[in-house]
């Protein structure tokens, strides 16, 4: 069988831009094989360092909440599955989502219980103001998907409200992970879509960097 894959990930770079305040992502190689010589064999090998809250990323539960689950201990199918578009192109810079917004899609998040949240600010990334006024979820709209059973709902922005993280606190307060920082979902021709954004097996911390995918059958 073959598959249509979409990816819905930022590169990493050291262009990349951090949480307002937080380091620049580094990378560095630590060997290269045009070193090499007659005697010595030498391999392209480089290390990374970045906040775990860069670029498209998942948080988990401990991410605000001491006695919630870290990323290692998050189960992977909350992370792959079938996943609900919501269509919230109409929500602009400043505007908030509501449990109003939300509702008309309440069947289908009841299904898949994965919302993807399609409001356009992926079109400002690298852009001096993709981390000022982006559209947020109200904690009654993030209750709202707590009782419509989902499991983990992502958005294009870099995170779903502002301090106090009211809204933070509802979701990871009811294990369901966020994915923060997608791309692509422009070209997602679907509401319901195959998603997978696995997380890496970091032990005892609070998110992971993803490489997030729409899936289809072609």
């Amino acid at each position: 069988m073959k598959y249509n894959i979409i990816d819905l990930s930022h590169p990493i770079s050291t262009a990349t831009p951090p949480w307002p305040g937080w380091p620049s992502v580094e990378t560095k190689f630590l060997d290269r094989a045009s070193l090499n010589t007659p005697e010595e064999r030498h391999v392209n090998s480089g290390r990374i360092a970045m906040n775990i809250h860069t670029g498209t990323h998942l948080d988990a539960p401990f991410h605000f909440l001491d006695a919630g689950k870290t990323i290692d201990q998050v189960p992977l199918e909350r992370t792959y599955g079938p996943a609900t578009l919501v269509d919230l192109r109409n929500k602009g810079a400043g505007s908030h989502i509501t449990r109003a917004d939300l509702e008309q899609w309440a069947t289908d998040l009841c299904r898949t219980r994965k919302a993807i949240l399609r409001t356009g600010w992926a079109a400002r990334w690298m852009k001096h103001d993709f981390f000022v006024g982006y559209p947020d979820i109200t904690p009654d709209g993030a209750q709202f998907l707590v009782e419509c059973g989902v499991e983990l709902v992502g958005v294009e922005t870099g995170s779903v409200d502002y301090h106090p993280n009211d809204t933070h606190i509802v979701l990871l307060g009811n294990d369901v992970l966020i994915l923060e920082g997608l791309t692509n979902l422009d070209r997602i021709p679907t509401n319901e879509f195959l998603l997978s954004a696995t997380p890496l097996n970091i032990e005892g911390h609070d998110g992971s960097p993803v490489r997030a995918m729409a899936i289809f059958n072609t």
